[in-house]
């Protein structure tokens, strides 16, 4: 089988100084991947994490010893100072805070963010050194967020995944992040992006839209695939003899009494002081409850070096202790508070043991110990869940009870609801919850991540890259023949720009266009949506000499006559009107959009607008033209931050099909390369003229019947470059 290389910030064992040996990590991803079958899934899987060079030889040769026992481990070794910087300074102090909303606890500092950088470095070194050609790279969590981007740049085509296993924030959050456009750049470059909840997958697009500009139209490499547990393993872990003799010790003590468990690791955001102060609420609101009923709170040790992290201690303690005090009595005590881990087989008695679960988190990923307790109910008696909105898992538990944490009157309210369900009820919604995680184990959600990582492209997306610095292979072929080239302008010859008046060719491109104007054996023709007085300031002025086509191929420009000829009839532009009357509407809306009358064409620009509010509105005005228009013979295109009405007859596909019917001897080779969506029509007349060798070049990543892309539009002068390179060899 093939190789899967998990990529995280710790390995999935812990060195356990009294039995001189590595057991393995308690945790939420250790918890879901030791459930994974390789013989289900597909792949031999292996895991690489960081361990810093304070870890003695002997103890790396344990580990090695110890997880062949199950998972091959590779640590990657990173200095202990280096690492504690990247895990404390940055990863614990920035990206946890922010991305869980609680921005009061953001810590910047610079150092953490370099050693980040070396960190994640250190990790894409490592990688690239044992990863095999057709081998998965799956890289988990927020800590590596830049392994994917140099990864990719040192191997393009290896197949490489991406998991956040907690929340995405808004982007109204993520963009206070100073680093945001390095972080998304890298994880763009990942081969499939996934997420536990389709809200976390939403702010990352609209994130992607504030950030970086665009969204590529594609859906293929991004999903949501809710991690689930090892259903089998809690299964059988709540029938093992040490769980019942643990369910016997427990009973004597519990009695009648009904219990709600809590456990939550030691963080504040985990709810923690929210849960406690709601369960007062509940004992002042329902005093028919005081002796009936216990929250059992079981606190989990974290990061207790960080000042911050010793305040929420003491704040649960100093409020269960208020509690206690305020409404216990000789015999009764309200809040049974846990401060240590507890084992499986004692979580797993008091997963069955409590009729409710109290899951309060402020902001959690996905909240595994919730699919923990329905995996451990037993059908005759099982229990119900209070599960916050603010959880992954709130969208994966359909019949879990919801609570806004934050609102402690109405949560008081759920949990008398809770205590007081009907059993046939709760009996019903608990089974039907366990059927589904029965159904789908952690075993499933790495087989659906790998199969869509790994599932077939389309022929858009077999469109092959042009390599750095490289050639197409039919470039090779190209010398002697004759060559008709279709180009487009901006975003291909020339950056995009904010304010469309200003693009302008580099000196560079004019000089490759040049030396291209100048070959005898290939006609070089500029296919633009700009109107003629633009095109002509451009490439008149220049003196090239090939032709051109203005406003989608409306207008043509004959070099040798030096004039236009306008191709299209004179009564085509009657709809214009009422196109501009309908987008100077919107224009007064849309602050910093334009209008551009081109002749046959009317372009509306929103490049320099509030980016989600101009969308909205370039979606609904999409719709009106396409509307008003029906019975007109114009086109309504949607292009980067442009919305276009033109002729049907102004069409780069039509032009280019009169064109070459037009030429004297035919071509051996068309090229056409562009960028926009009215590029298309280009490819798609070109893809039917297989007679014709056809190679159509989209510049971006965005959905395309081209065969070849080239990624990023300051590249298009190298190819302009091993172009002219092939047409001399």
């Amino acid at each position: 089988m093939s190789r899967c290389l998990l990529i995280s910030n710790r390995l999935p064992f812990a060195y356990n100084s009294k039995l001189g040996a590595f057991t393995p990590s308690a945790g939420g991803l250790a918890s879901a991947i030791k459930g994974l079958d390789s013989s289900k899934v597909g792949f031999d899987f292996e895991w690489m994490g960081i361990m810093t060079d304070d870890v003695d030889a002997q103890m790396l040769e344990q580990l090695k010893a110890d997880s062949t026992k199950s998972i091959p481990c590779h640590p990657i070794i990173v200095p202990k100072e280096e690492y504690d910087h990247y895990y404390n300074s940055y990863c614990n102090n920035v990206i946890w805070p922010l991305f869980h909303y609680e921005r009061s606890m953001v810590r910047h500092s610079q150092k953490g963010w370099e050693s980040y950088i070396t960190v994640n470095k250190l990790v894409a070194d490592a990688i690239l050194a044992e990863a095999k050609d057709d081998d998965i790279v799956w890289v988990h969590d927020f800590q590596l967020m830049l392994v994917p981007g140099y990864v990719k740049e040192q191997r393009p085509k290896l197949k490489v995944g991406f998991f956040l296993h907690i929340p995405f924030p808004s982007s109204e959050i993520f963009r206070e992040l100073p680093q945001r456009r390095e972080i998304l750049q890298s994880v763009m470059r990942c081969d499939l992006v996934g997420f536990h909840d389709l809200s976390y997958l939403n702010h990352f697009r609209s994130s992607l839209q504030r950030v970086l500009g665009e969204v590529p139209m594609s859906d293929k490499m991004w999903g949501v695939y809710p991690i689930s547990v090892d259903s089998k393993h809690f299964m059988d872990l709540a029938d093992a003899p040490e769980t019942q003799e643990c369910i016997r010790q427990y009973s004597e003590n519990k009695k009648n009494m009904k219990w709600i468990l809590g456990v939550d690791r030691l963080d504040y955001i985990k709810g923690i002081l929210l849960k406690l102060r709601s369960f007062k609420s509940f004992l002042k609101k329902f005093p028919e409850w005081l002796g009936k009923v216990q929250m059992v709170q079981i606190v989990i040790p974290s990061r207790t070096e960080v000042p911050e992290y010793q305040q929420l201690k003491r704040q649960i303690e100093q409020l269960v202790s208020s509690i206690n005090g305020e409404y216990g009595t000789p015999t009764y005590m309200p809040i049974h508070y846990i401060y240590h881990p507890v084992s499986e087989n004692e979580l797993s008695a008091l997963y069955q043991l409590s009729e409710v679960l109290h899951v309060g988190s402020r902001r959690d990923g996905m909240n595994l110990v919730s699919l923990e307790y329905v995996m451990s109910q037993k059908r005759d008696n099982p229990g119900i869940i209070l599960l916050s909105e603010f959880t992954g898992a709130h969208s994966t538990l359909s019949y879990a009870m919801s609570i806004n944490p934050w609102n402690i009157h109405d949560t008081a309210g759920r949990i008398n609801e809770a205590l007081s369900h009907p059993e046939d009820l709760c009996r019903r919604e608990m089974l039907a919850m366990k059927d589904f995680l029965r159904n789908y184990t952690s075993s499933d959600w790495a087989k659906i991540f790998l199969r869509d990582l790994l599932k077939e492209p389309t022929e858009q997306e077999r469109a092959q890259v042009l390599p750095v610095n490289g050639r197409f292979p039919w470039m090779r072929d190209l010398a002697g023949k004759r060559v008709l080239f279709f180009c487009d302008l901006d975003g291909t010859l020339a950056p995009i720009s904010a304010f469309p008046k200003d693009v302008r060719l580099n000196e560079r491109t004019i000089e490759l266009l040049k030396k291209i104007s100048e070959k005898d054996d290939c006609q070089f023709v500029v296919v633009s949506g700009r109107d003629k007085e633009f095109l002509e300031e451009q490439f008149v002025h220049h003196d090239f000499k090939f032709p051109l086509a203005a406003c989608h191929g409306a207008y043509s420009y004959n070099p040798m006559e030096q004039q236009w000829t306008n191709l299209i009839p004179h009564d085509s532009t009657k709809w214009k009107d009422t196109v501009l009357e309908i987008l100077k509407l919107y224009t007064l809306r849309t602050p910093g959009s334009f209008i551009e009358d081109k002749g046959h064409a009317i372009t509306w620009h929103y490049r320099n607008s509030p980016i989600e509010f101009a969308d909205f509105l370039a979606n609904k005005l999409f719709f009106e033209l396409e509307e008003v228009l029906t019975s007109q013979p114009v086109q309504v295109n949607r292009g980067k931050k442009v919305i276009e009405v033109k002729s049907i007859h102004a069409n780069k596909g039509f032009f280019v099909q009169q064109w070459i019917l037009q030429q004297a001897q035919k071509p051996d080779v068309v090229v056409a390369i562009g960028d926009d969506t009215t590029d298309e029509d280009m490819f798609g007349v070109l893809q039917e003229r297989k007679d014709l060798l056809p190679f159509c070049i989209k510049v971006g990543r965005e959905e395309t019947q081209a065969n070849y892309l080239i990624g990023e539009q300051k590249s298009v002068n190298q190819f302009l470059q091993n172009f002219l390179t092939s047409l001399d060899q």
